[in-house]
């Protein structure tokens, strides 16, 4: 009996000996920041913004439009014209920019993976998520990025 809690207590120390070797290097990223300081994303915004503006010529080619009929169908029609070319045009121009954002983050999160592997970390987690602990490898991870 002597010798079982002897062999017990001999394997508890090994593990727990063990767990205190076993130190995982974590990081943290600052996503936005990387979002922020990503060209590809800076770009995607100008694109869109520069959509965007083209569906103000759409709103001022209908009050042009509008404010010279005087008949109230043919008034009620061009509205309604405008309006289905404008929403269509804005439901387009949204499901772009949504499809073109989402291939940015997969290559946005592929890429601090890559940088994380590179930099020998286990495990990276967002900055946002963390209250205390964790290497801060934003800055690292910004020149990584391809």
């Amino acid at each position: 009996m002597n010798n079982i809690k002897i062999i017990s207590t001999f394997c508890c120390i090994l593990m727990f000996a063990q767990v205190g070797f076993a130190k995982e290097k974590i990081g943290v990223v600052d996503i936005q920041a990387i979002v922020n300081k990503s060209g590809a994303v800076q770009s995607l915004k100008k694109s869109h913004n520069s959509q965007l503006e083209s569906l103000n010529r759409i709103v001022l080619d209908a009050q042009r439009a509008i404010s010279a009929e005087t008949d109230p169908q043919k008034i009620v029609m061009l509205q309604d014209r405008y309006t289905n070319e404008y929403n269509l045009r804005k439901s387009n121009i949204d499901r772009e920019y949504d499809r073109r954002l989402n291939i940015i983050q997969n290559n946005l999160k592929r890429d601090i993976i890559e940088s994380a592997r590179k930099n020998k970390y286990d495990m990276v987690l967002s900055k946002n998520i963390v209250f205390y602990g964790g290497d801060d490898i934003t800055d690292i991870v910004s020149k990584d990025i391809k």
